[in-house]
């Protein structure tokens, strides 16, 4: 590697690492966490796919394909139930790689994928609404919270298109200038963050809370990978270049059942800081360890502000990842076959508050009515 191209690696990871941030903690928040638990999933997902993962380039956090499925579970068994829960999907996904089962994900048709991202965002969408709430704002409050919010989503959407800076940031800058004037609720306002190491701690276990989280663990698991795998094969081909996605299903693995020890939430590959990555002219493993390591520094050095950032920042943050993450496009098709694995699937993963489901009821629908079609034109 050149001197060039280790100063690149370098820059690049900083900057992903800043990007991070954000995310990171809107994502904790959705599960029913504090700060750090989804900061310090970020930093070990980032290290397993930058040491271990399918390809260079690729950057792993805290993401809502899995947050909004352990969300469900920590409402239902509560917060240490998330800890068990990230373990076993991590377990669950070592088995997949194990048995290179991970290669039936690629046999999941487009519009199942399409109707997996729009239910991840709707999903997104709907978390975000509880946190108008938080400080009890009375009328004029809430339309200032509203246009400040606003504010914040257009801002980051602006910026992408004219600065190479992380938008979030920006976004959550603005959200800083509005909100702690005009006293808006706080990331310490749900909870402190604590600006220190985690600590290594073996998840409390029992036959009962097995059972209750296996369903949420089988979900992470697979929604994780479908997010991970397709992320793989989008930048290879971007690339024309090779990704192993065996190799990918154990970095996801190794990164969920790390994080679970050291009380964080896991997650899985990020695409839009992957594409970042990329686009910044990053090619080898060391941008995502710099991402990874530059994060430590910015969560044992930057803590104590974190949970002075108003809410009304993160909240602009996630409507612009609800828009960039649904696959809106896909809903004008005119094939009445993708359009009803589309919905099946975005229907049945809100039912039931778990992709996975979903985009497994939509592949079944799929073959059928590709075995029913194809029927059809043997008769004729």
């Amino acid at each position: 590697m050149t001197v060039s191209q280790i100063k690149t690696e370098v820059l690049s990871g900083l900057t992903i690492s800043i990007a991070l941030v954000p995310e990171a903690i809107s994502f904790a928040l959705l599960v029913g966490a504090a700060p750090q638990v989804g900061l310090w999933a970020a930093v070990f997902m980032a290290l397993s796919t930058a040491i271990f993962g399918g390809r260079p380039g690729l950057i792993s956090g805290a993401t809502g394909a899995t947050a909004v499925i352990m969300a469900g579970l920590v409402t239902k068994a509560g917060i240490e139930s998330l800890f068990l829960g990230v373990a076993v999907a991590g377990i669950i996904q070592l088995i997949i790689w194990a048995t290179s089962a991970w290669k039936i994900f690629a046999k999941i048709p487009h519009s199942a994928i399409s109707g997996f991202l729009i239910a991840l965002a709707l999903m997104i969408l709907n978390s975000q609404i509880r946190y108008l709430e938080v400080g009890n704002p009375n009328s004029m409050q809430l339309v200032l919270l509203a246009l400040t919010i606003a504010a914040c989503a257009a801002i980051m959407i602006w910026s992408s298109k004219k600065f190479s800076f992380p938008p979030a940031l920006v976004a959550i800058a603005l959200g800083a200038v509005i909100g702690i004037p005009l006293g808006f609720a706080t990331v310490g306002t749900l909870s402190p963050v604590v600006a220190s190491f985690p600590t290594f701690t073996i998840p409390t276990i029992s036959l009962d809370l097995v059972l209750t989280v296996l369903p949420f663990s089988f979900g992470m698991a697979i929604s994780g990978l479908t997010e991970s795998l397709l992320t793989v094969d989008s930048v290879s081909h971007k690339l024309n270049e090779h990704g192993d996605k065996g190799r990918e299903t154990m970095a996801q693995g190794i990164g969920n059942l790390v994080s679970s020890l050291f009380g964080s939430m896991g997650g899985c590959v990020l695409v839009g800081q992957t594409n970042l990555n990329i686009s910044s002219g990053a090619k080898a493993r060391l941008s995502g360890i710099v991402a990874g390591l530059g994060l430590i520094i910015i969560i044992l050095a930057l803590g104590k502000y974190i949970e002075q950032l108003p809410l009304a920042g993160l909240i602009g943050v996630m409507l612009v990842v609800v828009y960039e993450t649904g696959d809106w496009k896909s809903l004008k098709t005119k094939n009445f076959l993708n359009l009803l694995v589309i919905v099946w699937t975005v229907g049945i993963s809100l039912l039931t508050h778990n992709l996975a489901i979903g985009v497994i009821i939509g592949t079944i629908i799929f073959y059928i009515g590709k075995l029913i079609l194809r029927y059809g034109t043997n008769k004729r």
